[in-house]
């Protein structure tokens, strides 16, 4: 979701400092967007005093694939390029305090989703996402053993920090997947309350200045084409703005809560509907 996935090295030359100035904004501002994502389910947990609308499966991805970020973020910034380990990531400390700081958040609302669960709420974390989520821990073990511990070169054979490469498109991968259960837990319960649409909002927002910013620094010269910029990061925009329009589609069109609770109404008075 960020800049700091498989970024290139290099001096950066660009056309006009003001694009550059501006693309700097436009990467502060989808930072802000999707920091303060996490808290709109927080808040929504808050108020209905249920988890029922949330999905397990959605944290228990999540919080790996903020874990994984995490580990490749603190590799690329302690480590990397002029401190001693070959790492092509351009790690900021910006980029670090988002890793961390969704790691803390989404554990938070681990807690919170545990305090609040009744019987019967949600049937747990499904038995696909719990295999999934053994094969990713247990493949990226095995990884750390073979590159770290044998000094095996698996994959990415030019680079030596290849394990943290391959947590990156983990990384990805896991966005991917995360929102098919919540998807479908709307689908199933016809509803999008519990799922904070405040998140979904500001979540599309960061997608998508992510992607302009990626669009600015092409232009201003930056790299030879878009993809070039950041191609997990271009791939996460996109999947971001992909889902989180199907959400918005569920929660204000499919399921609209206003319009669901003026329907009950009238069918509790045999109204005709207009």
């Amino acid at each position: 979701m960020l800049d700091f996935l498989l970024s290139e090295e290099g001096e950066e030359q660009y056309k006009s400092e003001v694009v550059n100035t501006i693309s700097n904004i436009i990467g502060w501002t989808y930072f802000v967007c999707w920091s303060a994502s996490f808290y709109g389910q927080l808040y929504e947990n808050f108020k209905v005093k249920n988890v029922k609308g949330i999905a397990f499966e959605f944290l228990g991805l999540n919080l790996t694939g903020f874990l994984f970020l995490s580990a490749y973020s603190s590799a690329g910034y302690y480590k990397g390029g002029d401190n001693g380990w070959p790492f092509s990531g351009d790690i900021t400390v910006q980029d670090l305090f988002f890793a961390y700081h969704a790691v803390a958040i989404t554990l938070l609302t681990i807690i919170q989703t545990g305090y609040y669960y009744k019987k019967g709420d949600n049937k747990g974390v499904s038995l696909w996402c719990i295999v999934v989520l053994i094969v990713l821990w247990s493949q990226t073990i095995f990884y750390v053993l073979l590159t770290w511990i044998f000094d095996w070169q698996v994959i990415f054979q030019q680079e030596k920090l290849n394990v943290l490469y391959w947590m990156g498109y983990e990384k990805l991968f896991i966005s991917f997947i995360k929102y098919v259960p919540q998807v479908f837990l709307n689908y199933k319960r016809k509803s999008t309350v519990g799922w904070s649409i405040f998140n979904i909002l500001l979540d599309f927002m960061g997608g998508f200045l992510s992607f302009l910013q990626m669009l600015l620094d092409s232009l201003n010269g930056k790299s030879a084409n878009l993809v070039d910029v950041n191609i997990v990061k271009f791939i996460l925009s996109w999947i971001a703005m992909g889902f989180d329009g199907i959400f918005m589609f569920q929660h204000y069109i499919l399921y609209n809560p206003k319009k669901r609770t003026r329907d009950a109404l009238l069918d509790e008075y045999s109204i005709p509907k207009k």
